[in-house]
C-alpha cells in the first residue's frame, strides 16, 4: 500500500493544528492523555506483558478507537508512555485510511499485516508518526520561548553558549525534557533537526 511522503514542516503544522483545536491547548506540559481520550474519543487500554511478549510498546486498533499500551510502561516510564500515546495518535491523524483498511483480531495478526508493508512505506509510517509525536509534545511556540529563556540563563551565568554549542544544547535539552515531560533525546532531536534553527541561536 502506498504511503505518501509528508514533510517535516507539514508534520509540525499538523501537530500544531491538533493542539490548537484541542480543548486542552492551554495545558502544560501537553495533556496528551486528555487529548487522546476526550478530544479523539480513543480508549487507552493497559496490557500486561505486551512489550515482553510481542516486542511492541503500544498499537492502535484498526477502527482507531483504542490504543493498547504495555502496562509496565504506562505505570513506570512516563516519557515513553506519553510519546507512545502521541505516536499512535499520529497514526490516527495521518494514516487513518491506510491503517483503517487493515483487518486483524489479534496482536499477532496486527504484526503480520504490519510486516507486509514494504520497508520504504513502513519507514514513512514510523517517521511521520514519530515526528508528529515529537512536535505535538514539544510545541514550537513553547519550545522557542523556553529555549531562549534557557540560553539567557546560560549567558547570565557568565558563559558564552557559542563557545560550547554541543554541550549547551545537551544541557538545555535535559532541562527542557523535564519541563515538557519527554525524554532528553526527544528535545535534542527537535533542537538539532536540520529543519530547525536552534543551533544558530546560540550565537
Amino acid at each position: 500500500m502506498d504511503v505518501p511522503f509528508i514533510s517535516y514542516e507539514q508534520l509540525k503544522a499538523e501537530a500544531s493544528r491538533v493542539l490548537f483545536q484541542s480543548s486542552y491547548a492551554n495545558r502544560f506540559p501537553v495533556a496528551i492523555e486528555l487529548i487522546v481520550e476526550r478530544d479523539f474519543q480513543i480508549d487507552i487500554v493497559p496490557i500486561p506483558g505486551l512489550q515482553a511478549a510481542h516486542n511492541i510498546v503500544a498499537f492502535i486498533s484498526g477502527d482507531m478507537t483504542t490504543i493498547s499500551v504495555d502496562e509496565f510502561v504506562l505505570e513506570n516510564n512516563l516519557h515513553r508512555y506519553r510519546f507512545s500515546l502521541a505516536h499512535e495518535l499520529g497514526h490516527r491523524v495521518l494514516h487513518r485510511k491506510i491503517l483503517g483498511a487493515m483487518q486483524f483480531k489479534s496482536i499477532d495478526e496486527w504484526k503480520s499485516q504490519m510486516d507486509q508493508f514494504p520497508e520504504r512505506e513502513y519507514g514513512f509510517l514510523e517517521y511521520q508518526a514519530n515526528n508528529f509525536a515529537n512536535c505535538l509534545l514539544v510545541p514550537a511556540e513553547s519550545l522557542d520561548r523556553r529555549f531562549d529563556e534557557a540560553v539567557h540563563r546560560v549567558k547570565a551565568a557568565g558563559m558564552n553558549p557559542a563557545d560550547f554549542p554541543d554541550e549547551c544544547l545537551y544541557a538545555i535539552a535535559t532541562g527542557l525534557g523535564r519541563q515538557f515531560e519527554v525524554s532528553r533525546e526527544a528535545v535534542l532531536y527537535r533542537l538539532t533537526n536540520k529543519h530547525e534553527d536552534f543551533q544558530t541561536r546560540l550565537q
